[in-house]
């Protein structure tokens, strides 16, 4: 019997014990799924700004008309879900809220002029009391309020030119362009589609979940004594990795295909990118699976202690490497640490082919990478199962 074909047929044995668990095998499929389908719902956002405004609460401090003016601004701005309050009754709301922001203007911020941008002498301070959870918007709340406070003193500068006001209001002044705001389709090659980012994140993690499976059901049989009875066939150790090794490269593949097609038929994802690099990252994919059941079975103990390592391992792989969130979103300090992680490249390879319209040239980085990442711990698992298995030299 060739070599191939007896890592076909180790492989088929082990295909064949996971099919006979149904459901089992339901739950391969199907929490990879459900996962992506939930994180996806959770960060989807529409085509419209409407449903991520921030919350503001306006508190004026002074009468003057100016201020009543950029109240009133604040309060109408569509960028904004804004409206006054007093001190007392806005530091109640934001006790309450899970997220908002609270902009005092102070009643100096009333008598500032178009002197005062040149920075000399004292500013006014305008307050800005922001939940835990909304610093970024607060400093979108910034964004706008500075704009506001700019055309207010643009008028009075603008006043005097007699030229530009004869006959004309200034009551209405605006900037002097718009913004033609458009969000590329779910189907656009640069879509940040958060279900493509959720599929691709959630199918990566449970890749790794499927090759900690493997890894436990490794350790179950040289418990139960069936490893001990393999090795004792004429089979060469090598072989009996590499069979185990492609049984869960199969799987994980088959979980590739169907979580991504019931992202495509449900949720639009598309293969945005290249065809061929997609296949590439799903086989180098596979393989850091089962090169990760390998390593879980080569570090050995029972199978409680095993899982419970393995799975903190994972869960902070999957953080850190950006399939939970994108890594744009993550510290400066952990994207430079996640280079040193398989999960990242796997991440980067995957999205890019999937939703950010990366080539088949552009992949191979991350495909390398993959591949570097999985001979390594081949090589690892392969010396640790084959040392534990050495007989022990007895002394003379």
């Amino acid at each position: 019997m060739s070599t191939l074909l007896l890592v076909w047929e180790l492989a088929r044995k082990d295909l064949v014990l996971f099919a006979a668990d149904r459901r089992g095998v339901l739950l391969c499929f199907a929490v990879p799924i459900v996962l992506a389908s939930v994180f996806g719902a959770v960060f989807h956002r529409s085509d419209t700004l409407d449903d991520i405004r921030p919350r503001v609460l306006v508190v004026v401090e002074g009468d003057s008309p100016r201020l009543a003016r950029i109240a009133e601004a604040l309060c109408a701005s569509p960028q904004l879900d804004a409206r006054r309050s007093d001190a007392a009754g806005a530091r109640r709301w934001l006790a309450e809220e899970s997220s908002g922001v609270v902009v005092t203007l102070p009643a100096d911020l009333g008598r500032v002029s178009v002197a005062d941008l040149t920075g000399a002498g004292a500013k006014s301070r305008v307050g800005f009391l922001q939940h835990p959870n909304s610093q970024i918007e607060s400093r979108w709340v910034e964004g706008v309020l500075t704009e506001i406070v700019m055309s207010e003193l643009a008028r009075e500068f603008l006043a005097p030119l007699a030229g530009l006001t004869r006959g004309k209001r200034l009551d209405h002044l605006r900037r002097p362009f718009e913004v033609d705001r458009q969000t590329e389709s779910a189907g656009g090659a640069l879509a940040a589609h958060a279900f493509s980012h959720s599929f691709c994140g959630m199918t990566l993690q449970y890749l790794l979940v499927l090759g900690l499976d493997s890894g436990l059901l490794f350790l179950r049989e040289r418990r139960q004594g069936i490893w001990l009875r393999m090795r004792c066939a004429p089979i060469d150790f090598s072989v009996l990795l590499a069979g185990k090794a492609f049984a869960t490269a199969l799987v994980a593949l088959a979980q590739i295909v169907v979580t991504f097609a019931v992202g495509a038929i449900f949720f639009g994802v598309r293969v945005n990118g290249s065809w061929p690099g997609f296949v590439l990252m799903a086989l180098c994919a596979a393989l850091l699976s089962a090169a990760t059941g390998l390593v879980v079975a080569s570090l050995g103990g029972n199978e409680t202690r095993a899982r419970s390592v393995s799975i903190l391992v994972i869960l902070t792989l999957s953080l850190l490497g950006g399939l939970w969130l994108p890594a744009f979103l993550l510290p400066g300090w952990v994207r430079t640490v996640a280079l040193a992680l398989p999960t990242t490249w796997a991440a980067r390879g995957l999205e890019g082919v999937v939703w950010q319209g990366m080539t088949f040239h552009a992949v191979w980085p991350c495909a390398l990478a993959l591949v570097g990442f999985s001979a390594a711990f081949l090589l690892f698992a392969y010396w640790r199962l084959r040392g534990s298995e050495m007989p022990s030299k007895v002394p003379a």
